[in-house]
């Protein structure tokens, strides 16, 4: 259920992107889309998430360090965007010719998407060390009820 309300949220998010960009000519525009693409970006990392939480069997211990660093990694995300945003809106508000503000923002976007990937990446390896380290449990023969082992 939470996968497929994530699932139209990002195609929901997808598509108000794509028409978007044609509009992108005013300082309104432009901050709307790079918070559309932020939010974008943060629908495919909690996705990426929760596909991948039902992965693994893992020990209640080792799910609870998993669910914990799975946290640190939304509440860095968020501060990323914060960061963001805050850094677009000093470019935005900085004493500059219109056409130069323009594509300083427009470099600017592109640069944050990039940071936004890598920490993705960071992310993803990070989460790859932590279930390396962890033991993995074995696995268990079913057993039916009805049989004795």
């Amino acid at each position: 259920m939470k996968s497929s309300a994530l699932l139209l949220g990002l195609s929901f998010v997808t598509a108000v992107l794509h028409t978007g960009t044609a509009h992108a000519a005013n300082p309104a525009s432009d901050h709307r889309r790079l918070r559309l693409e932020q939010q974008q970006d943060a629908l495919n990392f909690s996705l990426q998430q929760d596909l991948r939480a039902r992965s693994y069997d893992l020990a209640p211990a080792d799910a609870r360090r998993l669910e914990a660093l799975e946290l640190q990694q939304r509440l860095e995300y968020q501060q990323l965007e914060q960061r963001q945003r805050q850094r677009e809106s000093s470019l935005r508000h900085s004493p500059v010719p219109a056409q130069d503000a323009e594509r300083r923002l427009e470099l600017q976007r592109d640069l944050f998407a990039q940071e936004r990937q890598l920490e993705l990446q960071r992310f993803e390896l990070d989460r790859q060390r932590l279930l390396q380290s962890i033991a993995r449990q074995p696995l268990r023969p079913r057993v039916d009820p009805g049989r004795l082992r």
